[in-house]
């Protein structure tokens, strides 16, 4: 079983709501076209949105009690909220893959029929990706990750939290669960356990960009690197493959 988890920022914090909504069915109608019907995606919210596409029970929205953020060091403690309620749920089903995807990330429908065929692994890494920004007509590829949408980590329960922490804080490595530690360290804290991560052999997931909203990007912590890297990489044409496997239909 894969579970994608999502969590989705608030109405109140959102520069503007209806593209919040309509990046977040993007993502979700991509990850719910899964070739493999064994996955669950789980969404943690304050305010469930309107959905453009009719979805069955493998859809599951929860929606959480907490203040509505109104800095950025508050909407990223809102953001490892979130997660934290999505690992509890996933404990609850009784663990299994998880991915946790940003709202407003494409996902390929390849994920759930390749993690469902390899049960002994660990987990996933995805190396490279592509980026799309908002606008463009193409799309162009990144490398050098993690970053987003980028780990599937193999969770038993006993590696989820079954209830809040004392004192909820934003996801760092000081937190005892793999799934409430810095995104982009998951896959050295996971080796250092004994539990590599192995490298997925297709690109999985568009990372897009300039929504306004995007919750990676509150700090601008966007590197020399992938600044340089998106002004000499090649563009590459959405071609029907493409638009099948990423559920591109917007463009």
């Amino acid at each position: 079983m894969l579970y994608f988890g999502i969590p989705l920022r608030s109405k109140a914090t959102s520069k503007n709501w209806d593209n919040v909504t309509t990046f977040f069915n993007r993502t979700l109608w991509s990850v719910y076209n899964q070739t493999d019907p064994d996955f669950r995606i789980i969404v943690a919210c304050h305010d469930i949105p309107e959905l453009f596409h009719e979805y069955d029970q493998r859809v599951e929205f929860i929606t959480v009690d907490v203040p509505t953020p109104s800095t950025s060091e508050e909407m990223m403690l809102d953001k490892g909220h979130k997660v934290h309620t999505i690992g509890m749920r996933i404990r609850e089903l009784g663990g299994g893959f998880t991915m946790m995807v940003d709202a407003d990330d494409i996902q390929s429908n390849r994920i759930a029929e390749y993690v469902n065929k390899h049960p002994d692994a660990n987990g996933f890494l995805s190396h490279n990706g592509y980026y799309w920004h908002v606008g463009d007509d193409f799309i162009k590829k990144g490398h050098k990750f993690p970053n987003g949408s980028s780990t599937i980590v193999k969770y038993s329960v006993e590696d989820l939290p079954d209830k809040y922490y004392d004192r909820m804080v934003s996801s760092n490595n000081n937190n005892p669960h793999i799934i409430r530690k810095r995104h982009g360290d998951i896959p050295r804290i996971c080796a250092e356990l004994g539990r590599p991560l192995e490298a997925l052999p297709f690109i999985a997931s568009i990372y897009v960009r300039e929504t306004g909203d995007n919750h990676s990007l509150i700090n601008k912590n966007e590197s020399k690197f992938r600044v340089i890297e998106q002004a000499i990489t090649p563009k590459i044409h959405i071609n029907d493959s493409l638009r099948k496997e990423f559920s591109i239909d917007w463009m």
